[in-house]
């Protein structure tokens, strides 16, 4: 290993990751959280640890860290600390804005618009989000908010065993699943035990219903 590697400094002058003062096969309580990594190869604290594999942090309850670079799902950091769990990552605005952009399309999709007289076509036939009223649009983004925090550590786990499932999935089987649709969080997209735990969840958040206006407004309720 280079010199400035040794010495926690990059070729470029910026620090060259973190120091690390976790004893290896520490037994107390520990939680673990991916840290993301900018394209750059930098931490959001401005550390330096180039690109490839995915960075994972194992903190205890005094602070004390240490850093694995390992496998998608997380697999790798807890194999060296197996007592560890996850611990909850507060979604970004952006994470949460695509929550809701799928949570709406679900919503639209999944909901016949009772007052046409076809018989009911899906809103989304005749309909966008910009026909949602303001504050219907709202509320279900402060439900996406809401859910997507209160189940941060959920995601955090389900998501590392499971790339493929985002915040886009998140919001589609949010909308599905307490609504009571014939799929959801529940139905194998998601790792079983967090697909339980957030199918709990979201069915406790209670069912919302769509209706049209006599002004052609999309009206949430409750």
């Amino acid at each position: 290993m280079h010199d400035f590697q040794t010495k926690g400094y990059s070729q470029y002058g910026a620090r060259m990751g973190r120091v690390s003062d976790l004893p290896d096969n520490y037994a107390g309580e520990l939680t673990i959280r991916r840290v993301p990594i900018d394209e750059d190869g930098y931490d959001p604290g401005g550390a330096y640890w180039g690109t490839g594999n995915p960075l994972f942090c194992i903190a205890d309850a005094e602070g004390r860290t240490h850093y694995i670079r390992g496998t998608g799902d997380g697999t790798s950091a807890k194999a060296r600390f197996p007592l560890a769990t996850w611990a909850p990552s507060d979604p970004t605005n952006e994470d949460i804005a695509d929550m809701t952009a799928a949570y709406i399309r679900a919503a639209l999709w999944s909901t016949n618009d009772e007052s046409d007289e076809s018989g009911g076509e899906p809103l989304d036939a005749n309909y966008s989000e910009t026909d949602l009223t303001p504050k219907s649009r709202a509320k279900m983004a402060v439900d996406c908010a809401a859910f997507a925090r209160d189940n941060a550590a959920t995601f955090a786990a389900a998501m590392m065993a499971n790339p493929a499932q985002g915040w886009a999935e998140a919001g589609h089987d949010f909308w599905l699943t307490r609504c009571g649709h014939g799929c959801g969080f529940w139905d194998g997209d998601w790792p079983k035990a967090e697909g339980k735990a957030l199918s709990e969840a979201a069915r406790k958040a209670g069912n919302v219903d769509l209706t049209v206006g006599d002004d052609g407004k999309i009206y949430a309720y409750p």
